[in-house]
């Protein structure tokens, strides 16, 4: 099953970390007036003198936001969630997100809908018959990403954007974070993609503020985008050998190698193929290249697979909660 929209979905925007957080620059000539005057209402303060720029920094929370103050403007980061929901684990609507803005400006006496977004994650969570960790080895390359394994956790990254599929019941104990009655005992499968760099070239958008954010044809976008991230995830499935493209005993070793890398996956060998060229085995340069991209060209055109269980589950579940929004 897939919980609720309405408890699944949020996008959030963050600049500092690589979980729910919402991170905002307002500078000091879009604030309508002085932006040290929201310090009243912020706890815990703190201050620190930067030679290198001449300036004060003072820094409190909002609750679990943090803010940052200088004669430069104001910088705000932490988990729109949490602040609004009492818990991260419980994702916004486009309705909450529109209310906890609202409540963050009312809190900060700030006129936040002018800042301007750094960062932009859309996470899901998902309810899976199995511990998050059996779907990771499934999870193959994803063209123009680096793939990157963690214990408990896979993600993909690039200079611009980064994806990443995780245990959120693991993160949120490792963190000392509550579990919520409905989540106790089940597996959360979480997956988010996070806008790094040049969001208005990646959006083509003049700027993206708050008020961007909630805009419904915008939010739809940040969820198809989400889903289109998953799916141009390569699923490693259990190749099976296709018959009918052997004629000859050239075609059956084709088939044979096509079964060796589905199974050890093409990540995994092209990162050998680095190997061997810094231990420099062949005399050529060109051979590297050529063997890369007879892999990837074997890989694209694929045997027939069977698509691991725990995929065609996962799958499904991704899919059933793009038509829920929709």
């Amino acid at each position: 099953m897939v919980v609720a929209y309405s408890k699944q979905y949020s996008f959030i925007v963050f600049i500092n970390d690589m979980y729910c957080t919402i991170s905002l620059f307002l500078p000091m000539d879009m604030a309508g007036g002085s932006v040290w005057d929201c310090l009243p209402y912020l706890t815990n303060l703190s201050q620190s003198y930067r030679q290198d720029t001449g300036r004060l920094y003072v820094t409190g929370y909002a609750g679990n936001i943090r803010v940052g103050v200088s004669d430069y403007g104001v910088s705000i980061t932490g988990s729109l969630a949490k602040f609004y929901l009492g818990t991260n684990l419980h994702t916004l609507t486009r309705s909450d997100t529109i209310r906890a803005l609202e409540q963050l400006a009312d809190t900060l006496h700030l006129p936040i809908h002018k800042a301007k977004v750094t960062r932009i994650d859309a996470g899901h969570n998902i309810i899976t018959d199995y511990k998050p960790e059996l779907y990771y080895p499934s999870f193959g390359p994803s063209a123009y990403y680096t793939r990157l394994t963690q214990p408990k956790s896979i993600s993909y990254q690039n200079s611009q954007r980064s994806k990443k599929a995780y245990n959120k019941i693991a993160e949120s104990k490792k963190n000392r974070v509550h579990i919520p009655d409905p989540y106790a005992g089940k597996n959360l499968f979480r997956f988010e993609i996070s806008y790094t760099a040049r969001l208005q070239k990646q959006f083509n958008q003049a700027l993206i503020t708050p008020e961007t954010l909630t805009d419904e044809r915008f939010y739809m976008g940040i969820y198809d985008r989400w889903y289109k991230e998953y799916d141009n995830i390569d699923k490693l499935g259990l190749t099976n050998m296709d018959t009918s493209k052997i004629h000859t005993p050239k075609d059956y070793k084709d088939q044979l190698l096509l079964m060796a890398v589905q199974e050890k996956g093409l990540e995994a060998l092209l990162h050998h193929i680095e190997i061997m060229k810094e231990q420099k085995v062949f005399k050529h340069k060109k051979y590297y290249t050529d063997l890369r991209n007879d892999l990837k060209k074997m890989v694209s055109t694929k045997g027939k697979a069977e698509e691991p269980e725990l995929i065609q589950e996962l799958n499904s579940k991704i899919e059933r909660a793009r038509r829920y929004y929709r």
